[in-house]
């Protein structure tokens, strides 16, 4: 194997040189998976090492949430975006069965449907009198 001499008659670059890429991916662009301890895994839903992009939302900001998951998961449904960022970051996370029907309870006796112009209208059965003046 030869290997290739420098030439001596080239000067001495004053810095060195760094090799530079056609391409260099931006900072923000990294996303670094934050490994979850024992007692996290066992205490917590999540088993597997999460993004420091997720652990970076805050509780109850569900926007942001919602952002997130449009960002990594673009083929998902909007409508199961929402419930999703809810769960993780909103009132979702602290749901029960129970507080669950009690606020479909409470949706469906605030949004009644509008009441029909005939309610109170009784029809008697009977013999009727029609005048015409």
């Amino acid at each position: 194997m030869v290997v290739p001499q420098p030439d001596i008659n080239e000067p001495e670059p004053e810095h060195p040189v760094i090799a530079s890429n056609e391409v260099m991916t931006p900072i923000d662009k990294y996303d670094f998976y934050i490994p979850l301890t024992e007692e996290d895994k066992e205490n917590t839903k999540h088993t597997e090492p999460l993004p420091a992009s997720f652990l970076q939302i805050k509780e109850g900001d569900v926007q942001a949430g919602i952002d997130w998951y449009k960002k990594h998961y673009p083929k998902v449904p909007d409508e199961l975006v929402e419930i999703m960022a809810r769960y993780n970051f909103g009132d979702l996370k602290y749901a029960t069965r129970k507080s669950i029907r009690n606020d479909a309870k409470k949706f469906k006796k605030k949004h009644k449907k509008p009441q029909l112009l005939t309610q109170g209208f009784t029809v008697k059965s009977g013999p009727h009198i029609v005048t015409f003046d």
